[in-house]
């Protein structure tokens, strides 16, 4: 068997897999901020496997983790500190759990980049219908606990991943509009104002109270309430905005959105990823219609650039579990190096 893992700052998905199977024979998703550390959390896992019928931890051959972080290290020997959680993961901490196994460690947008481009084509949604299909380098951004941005440099055969931080650039006002948003989060945070302040799970909250600092629109009666008593705020400021229950929700979805267009242009004027810039994750899949509303106008706004973005496909790939596709392909790949 193999065993893969997309380890986030909230959650983390591992799951085991027969020899060229896409379905996990053992799957769980474990609370990350629970444990001390990945191997803790590897051994809970172990624990939890251990006690299914009919496998056995001494079957793994290899692994891959898909980590929220920045790897240094060359493979074999690569370290995370990821970023939304106080922990430092190592392949060789890991190794000795494994019986010094093949074991790869790779920033999550990569895991995630890798999933996306091995989805099926029928399960995607393009926003860019008049773009062609040359082919070429990519990208992803995929917002989430953070928000994640990779480019896979393609040298003419094969794909060479480039993890970033650019979630965390300043983020740019496109509009009065986003000038008063820009000024309203500064005040909030006290500073730095990245694109992960909106374009991440918490970002639906501050887009939410700008809009209602903004008196842009009706709220919900008794929206207090509810957010009060919420499990996940988030969550339900998109579900009241999918809902039509209030205006300044479905606003904040608008703006996130748009955005998040935007940024996905950023990143595609800086990579020219000619074979298409992928929005990946559960998030977008749960604010679809506004996706399909405002992203892509988002993504063209680049004034005299815009007839070459129009050129570059745009894909929704709303799946929540490329992460773990993606290192699933890594820990195969694994065996055989």
């Amino acid at each position: 068997m193999i065993l893969a893992g997309d380890i986030g700052g909230t959650h983390s998905r591992l799951a085991v897999f027969g020899p060229g199977e896409s379905t996990p024979r053992f799957e769980r998703q474990l609370a990350s901020r629970d444990h001390a550390g990945f191997v803790e959390l590897l051994q809970a896992f172990r624990r939890q496997l251990e006690e299914a019928d009919g496998l056995h931890w001494s079957a793994i051959r290899s692994a891959a983790f898909g980590v929220a972080g920045p790897v240094a290290g060359r493979p074999g020997e690569e370290v995370v500190r990821a970023t939304n959680l106080p922990w430092s993961v190592s392949t060789v901490d890991i190794a000795r759990e494994l019986a010094d196994l093949p074991v790869r460690l790779v920033n999550d947008l990569v895991a995630v980049g890798l999933g996306a481009m091995a989805s099926v084509v029928s399960e995607r949604i393009a926003l860019n219908p008049d773009a062609g299909h040359e082919g070429g380098h990519t990208a992803v951004i995929a917002p989430g606990t953070g928000l994640g941005e990779a480019i896979f440099f393609h040298d003419g055969e094969h794909v060479h991943p480039m993890p970033s931080e650019g979630g965390h650039c300043d983020f740019a006002p496109n509009s009065a509009h986003e000038d008063e948003l820009l000024a309203f989060l500064r005040r909030r945070i006290g500073g730095h104002v990245s694109y992960e302040r909106m374009l991440s799970g918490d970002g639906f909250s501050s887009l939410y109270a700008f809009a209602r600092e903004q008196h842009l629109g009706r709220i919900a009666p008794d929206v207090d309430d509810r957010l009060a008593a919420a499990e996940d705020r988030n969550a339900l400021i998109t579900e009241m905005a999918r809902n039509g229950e209030d205006e300044c929700a479905q606003i904040a979805c608008r703006l996130f959105a748009r955005i998040l267009g935007a940024e996905a242009g950023n990143l595609a004027l800086k990579a020219l990823p000619f074979g298409g810039v992928f929005i990946a994750g559960a998030i977008a899949g749960h604010i679809l219609p506004f996706v399909r509303e405002e992203t892509l106008d988002g993504f063209l706004d680049k004034g005299r650039f815009a007839t070459l973005l129009g050129r570059i496909p745009l894909w929704v790939v709303p799946e929540g579990e490329l992460g773990l596709a993606g290192a699933r392909n890594l820990a195969e790949r694994a065996i055989h190096t």
